[in-house]
C-alpha cells in the first residue's frame, strides 16, 4: 500500500495524498447539507504527475435554474453582482452562510489532514505555498456570499477548528487513511469509488482494492 519512497500506491507523495483525501472525506461528511448528496458529493479524484486532485461541484446541478435565472435577467457567462449571486442561492433554497461554512470546512480539512499526518500545527500547513489554491478558494467564497474580512476570519477560524477536530476522530482518520491507501498511481478514481471507500471506512468496514461497488 505505502511505497518505501514516501509515496502512496507508488504514486502520490504522502503529504499531498493525505491533504487531498482530507478534502474528499470532509465532502462526504457534508452530505445532506447545501444540496450535497451521495450522487454528487465527489466528481472524481484525478492523479496528475503522481499527485491527486479532488474535483467537486461548487454547487450541485439544479434542473431549470438557468431558465429561472434568465427570467430574472441573470445570464450565464456574464459577471454577476452580489445581489444576483444571492438570488441564485435563494432559487436553490440554499443559505449562503451555510454554504460558506461547508466550503470552509471542506477547504480547511485538506490542511487539517496533512497537519495530522505530518504531526505539525494546522497553521504551518495552511500558510505554506502548497495551500495557496485553498486560500484563494476561501477568498472567492467570501466574495460570492458578501462576507467582510472580520466575518470571514471568524467563520474560517470556526470551521478550521471543526476540521481539525474531525481529523482527530478515529473513524474520520480511518477514512482518510483508507482512501489515501487506495489512490491509483495515475489516471482517475471515480467519485462513486471514492465515496464507497470513505463511507465503508467511516462505518468500520474495510474496502480493499477491487471491491465491488
Amino acid at each position: 500500500m505505502f511505497g518505501w519512497d514516501g509515496r502512496i500506491g507508488w504514486g502520490a507523495r504522502k503529504d499531498i495524498a493525505f491533504h487531498e483525501c482530507g478534502h474528499a472525506v470532509a465532502r462526504v461528511l457534508s452530505i445532506g447539507r447545501v444540496g450535497i448528496t451521495n450522487a454528487n458529493a465527489i466528481r472524481w479524484i484525478q492523479i496528475d504527475g503522481g499527485n491527486p486532485h479532488v474535483s467537486v461541484m461548487a454547487l450541485p446541478h439544479m434542473p431549470g435554474l438557468k431558465e429561472a435565472g434568465e427570467r430574472l435577467g441573470i445570464m450565464e457567462g456574464t459577471p454577476w453582482t452580489l445581489e444576483q449571486r444571492l438570488t441564485i442561492f435563494s432559487l436553490r433554497k440554499i443559505d449562503p452562510l451555510e454554504w460558506a461554512r461547508v466550503r470552509f470546512f471542506e477547504t480547511a480539512a485538506g490542511a487539517a489532514a496533512e497537519a495530522k499526518f505530518r504531526q505539525v500545527p494546522f497553521d504551518s500547513v495552511w500558510w505554506d505555498n502548497q495551500c495557496s489554491d485553498d486560500r484563494a478558494l476561501v477568498s472567492r467564497t467570501c466574495e460570492e456570499v458578501g462576507l467582510n474580512e472580520q466575518e470571514a476570519k471568524r467563520l474560517f477560524w470556526e470551521q478550521s477548528k471543526e476540521a481539525c477536530a474531525a481529523m482527530d476522530q478515529a473513524d474520520v482518520w480511518r477514512a482518510v487513511t483508507a482512501l489515501a491507501g487506495q489512490l491509483p498511481s495515475s489516471g482517475r478514481m471515480e467519485g462513486a469509488t471514492a465515496i464507497f471507500i470513505i463511507q465503508n471506512a467511516l462505518n468500520g468496514h474495510s474496502s480493499e482494492p477491487g471491491s465491488a461497488i
